[in-house]
């Protein structure tokens, strides 16, 4: 696809500019982006708020370009807005909960279901625009039981680092307005092995390793469930090139 000028780059693609309402959204490293644009054709298919896609070819996505601003830096700029944060992403936990995964999605291992599950919602992956929320970045997409879905964002909002005083001293907040809107209990017999598997990533720190420890001993049951995140097929949560730790941090970037 013929690209225009870059206008942002994220963790591991770069963004475009397309033509007028337009974006491609180009892996850095020359990754397929095929098959998280047909995920997102599907949700967007199910009514599920992702931007539009339009075209994928290979390493590119054709997609629609959605002013708004990330939930993070929004959590950053007016961190007393944090506990409406928290009830959006139950809010869209359980939406998307609703959304049956297609056929030939992969099924994540040990959460037997058929709902679509996005593996890596959390505040960097939801734009706040004028016609309401946008989710984006589906590369950790999987087939499986919605409450390994909330079990991932809970563990993401609770234990991941924080730099910024004001964000910190919001968290609390954000997780009150989660747990307000999402399905926890849902979600409980997968925290244990969510974040057993989390702990054992070579990009967690110590620090957000005992903050998992604090969070498990708090909300999670005895091991319940076998779920290890993983899923068969191609997916990037907890790959080799880290991808996964930089996507749930949740401090600041340049």
């Amino acid at each position: 696809m013929h690209a225009g000028s870059l206008i942002a780059a994220g963790f591991d693609c770069d963004i475009f500019q397309a033509g007028p309402g337009k974006i491609i959204r180009r892996a850095r490293e020359g990754r397929s982006l095929e098959r998280e644009a047909s995920v997102m054709r599907h949700a967007w298919r199910n009514g599920f708020p992702v931007p539009r896609v339009f075209d994928a070819d290979g390493p590119d996505i054709l997609m629609e370009h959605v002013e708004g601003t990330s939930m993070r830096q929004e959590a950053a700029e007016r961190p007393e807005r944090m506990p409406e944060h928290g009830r959006l992403l139950g809010e869209l936990l359980r939406r998307l909960a609703a959304v049956r995964a297609p056929g030939w999605l992969q099924a994540a291992d040990g959460c037997p279901g058929n709902r679509l599950l996005h593996l890596d919602l959390h505040p960097a992956n939801v734009l706040l625009t004028a016609d309401g929320p946008r989710v984006i970045d589906w590369a950790n997409a999987a087939r499986g039981a919605s409450g390994a879905d909330t079990a991932c964002t809970w563990l993401i909002l609770a234990a991941a680092p924080v730099d910024d005083p004001a964000v910190a001293a919001g968290r609390e907040g954000l997780l009150a307005g989660f747990r307000d809107a999402a399905d926890v209990e849902a979600a409980r017999p997968y925290l244990r092995v969510t974040g057993e598997r989390r702990r054992a990533d070579g990009n967690v720190t110590a620090e957000e390793r005992a903050a998992i420890d604090r969070f498990l001993t708090r909300e999670a049951p005895e091991p319940a469930g076998e779920w290890t995140g993983s899923t068969t097929g191609d997916t990037r949560e907890g790959g080799d090139d880290g991808r996964a730790a930089r996507g749930m941090d949740l401090r600041r970037r340049p």
